[in-house]
């Protein structure tokens, strides 16, 4: 007997662009995020759990700036499930807000994460993707979205394969672990 696979139903989710009086909300995504998979993030837990209201107001003020863009996904009782956010630097960035680069203006992808729940059995990780390299197309004028991933993080690199992006040649050091490496992929913006 041959065995059939039913695909999963669909799950609803809506798109949602967070500013400062989302500020719990950003907190909450974040901490989820870097707790279930901290290689995936340049930011601790100890030090994103330390950081204050002020702090998380910050980042949702940073999101209405015409340079900085977050999207994320929630289910329609209001729980946050995905997130990817976005932002424009003068060429290579630092990975430090306000740090000054030099270079041709480029969308950087940053603070990508979806539930695990919420994995492989929705469009959730497609569509705010979609939306981040609309924004940068739309809005900036800019061909292709850049990225860094974790030498490890192979289920991150076949979804961005998956959806066209390709390894520049170029990586950094991870900063929390200097002996692996963060490589640089692209993808066309649209």
């Amino acid at each position: 007997m041959v065995a059939t696979r039913i695909p999963a139903p669909r799950r609803s989710f809506e798109l949602y662009y967070p500013l400062e009086a989302d500020w719990q909300q950003l907190r909450d995504i974040r901490l989820r995020a870097i707790a279930n998979f901290p290689l995936a993030f340049l930011e601790s837990f100890a030090v994103a759990h330390a950081l204050t209201e002020e702090d998380w107001r910050a980042r949702g003020i940073r999101n209405a700036l015409p340079t900085s863009y977050q999207v994320v996904a929630r289910t329609p009782a209001d729980l946050w499930i995905g997130t990817m956010s976005a932002f424009i630097s003068a060429g290579p960035p630092a990975y430090h807000p306000g740090s000054p680069g030099t270079g041709d203006p480029r969308a950087n992808l940053v603070g990508v994460w979806v539930d695990p729940t919420f994995r492989g059995l929705s469009t959730v990780a497609a569509t705010l993707l979609q939306s981040v390299r609309v924004w940068a197309a739309e809005e900036h004028q800019l061909d292709r979205v850049h990225l860094h991933v974790h030498e490890a993080n192979h289920r991150a690199m076949r979804f961005y394969e998956k959806n066209g992006a390709k390894p520049t040649g170029a990586f950094m050091p991870d900063p929390r672990r200097p002996a692996e490496r963060q490589i640089e992929l692209v993808l066309g913006a649209l």
